[in-house]
Formats: structure tokens, C-alpha cells, sequence
């Protein structure tokens, strides 16, 4: 029974090009957060592969929104004059380089926010990265005939909800690379609607939302340290915690992880103005 608790809670696999292993949990988020690993991801050329098609698509618009904002200048008779004139077109090609350059734009933005994500995990690193979910079950059944048969019952049940759990915390994990990628892979869009002086703002919030989404990886990182901690600690006490509480404990975490996990894209939201 042994062998098939560990083959049960005990997870190892590849899936696009990044390997998730239950035993090095911290090692895995830390691939999956860290805008470096990130880019080596097999699908993170979809997002450079989008973005140029979008391109052209962003120079019309830009075209678009600069002539309709020149028409509006044009009309207000009493404030229009040659400077206004001048840094229009000045913004124009600001504007035009940018679109041109967004997808290496926003690497400067990731790479700057990458850099706070390296300091805070150089500074909370632990020796807590190697973690046996299973092998703690298994030291936390009773020695007791019935009374293991019982636990192994017991745990079998409660396998589904718990890599439920799992798989929502690794879920929304890649799903912040996937917004990372749709970040870079539109936006040229909302760079050529700041041709347009009520467009301006939409721009900046775009930029500081994609700011936010590189700052998540911190957050991501705090909330698997803390599970970490959390796991290291349980394992130490299942002599005396015993086997039931034992897996609720391990639930809980899961439960505490995975909200952290969803707290974190709209912490750092609101942590830079980006919603």
C-alpha cells in the first residue's frame, strides 16, 4: 500500500519543456516564475510570433488615432499653434519607434522586475526544496492493522480533491506565463492608441499592467516558501499528529497556496496601478 500512496501523491512530468516535479516544488515554480527560464519555455515564441503580425496592425491604428487627434487640435482655432503642431508629430514617431520596438520594450520592463524577483528569492531561499509529499502520508500511517487500512482508505479518498488542488496551484502558475505572452504579443495595440490624448492613459495602464503580471512571480515565489515551510513542518510531527490531521493539514496548505496564488495577480495590480 505503501508503494501506491507514493505513486499516487507523487507526480513527475514534462509539459512544455518545463519539468514539474512534486519533489522539488520550489525548484519547478522558481523555472516557472523567473522571467529568464520563462523565455526558454517551447511556447514562448508564440507571443514574437504575434506581435509581428500585430505590428503592421498598430502602425494603422497609430496612423488612425494621430489623424483623427490632429483634426481635433485643428479645430480648436483659439489654442492651436506651430509647437502643438511639432510635438504631435514628435509624439507620432515616438509613438511609431515604440511599436516598432514594443516586444524589446517590454523585455527592459520584465527584466527590471525579473531583478527584484532575483533578490527576494537569493534573500528567502531555504533548504526546504526537496519535498516528499508522499513519503510524509506514509510515516503518518499508524502501525496498526486496521487502524492503517483505515488511513489508506481514507487517503485514497481524499486524492482527488487534494491534486485538485495541485493542479489549480500549477494552473495558475502557467497561466501567468500565458498572460505574459499575450502581453508581448499585443502590444502594439494599446501603444498607438496613445496617439490620442484620451488613448494616453489606456497606454500607460497597459504597460503597468504587464509590470504587474512580472511582479506576481515574487508573490508566486513568497506563497510556495511559505507551503514549503508549512510541508517541512508537518513532516517533522507525524509521529504525534497522526494520519488524519496529517492530510487535512496538507489540505489546508494546498487551500492556503493556491488563494495566495489568486490573491497575487491582484495584489500586484494594485500594487503598481495596473488594473
Amino acid at each position: 500500500m505503501d508503494g501506491i500512496i507514493k505513486l499516487l501523491y507523487s507526480f513527475k512530468f514534462s509539459v512544455f519543456g518545463i519539468q514539474i516535479d512534486s519533489g522539488n516544488l520550489i525548484g519547478t515554480v522558481q523555472k516557472l516564475t523567473n522571467f529568464s527560464s520563462v523565455k526558454s519555455i517551447n511556447i514562448w515564441s508564440i507571443g514574437k510570433t504575434v506581435n509581428d503580425c500585430i505590428v503592421p496592425i498598430g502602425l494603422s491604428l497609430l496612423i488612425l488615432f494621430f489623424m483623427i487627434n490632429l483634426i481635433k487640435k485643428s479645430m480648436e482655432v483659439e489654442r492651436i499653434s506651430w509647437e502643438r503642431i511639432v510635438m504631435s508629430f514628435v509624439s507620432f514617431f515616438l509613438l511609431k519607434y515604440f511599436i516598432q520596438n514594443g516586444y524589446t520594450f517590454l523585455s527592459s520592463i520584465m527584466n527590471v522586475v525579473n531583478d527584484i524577483f532575483v533578490s527576494v528569492a537569493s534573500s528567502i531561499s531555504n533548504g526546504n526544496t526537496h519535498i516528499d509529499i508522499a513519503q510524509t502520508l506514509v510515516d503518518a500511517v499508524p502501525k496498526g492493522f486496521i487502524d492503517s487500512i483505515l488511513t489508506y482508505g481514507l487517503y485514497l479518498i481524499l486524492f482527488i480533491p487534494f491534486m485538485t488542488t495541485i493542479v489549480q496551484i500549477l494552473t495558475q502558475i502557467f497561466l501567468r506565463v500565458v498572460k505574459l505572452i499575450l502581453c508581448f504579443a499585443f502590444a502594439p495595440i494599446p501603444i498607438a492608441l496613445a496617439a490620442d490624448d484620451e488613448g494616453r492613459g489606456k497606454a500607460v495602464q497597459y504597460f503597468l499592467f504587464a509590470a504587474s503580471v512580472g511582479l506576481e512571480a515574487v508573490i508566486i515565489y513568497i506563497a510556495t516558501n511559505i507551503y514549503a515551510i508549512g510541508l517541512a513542518g508537518l513532516s517533522g510531527t507525524v509521529g504525534s499528529t497522526g494520519a488524519i490531521s496529517t492530510i487535512v493539514a496538507m489540505l489546508f496548505l494546498n487551500g492556503m497556496y493556491l488563494a495566495i496564488v489568486q490573491y497575487g495577480g491582484q495584489f500586484a495590480e494594485k500594487l503598481v496601478g495596473g488594473h
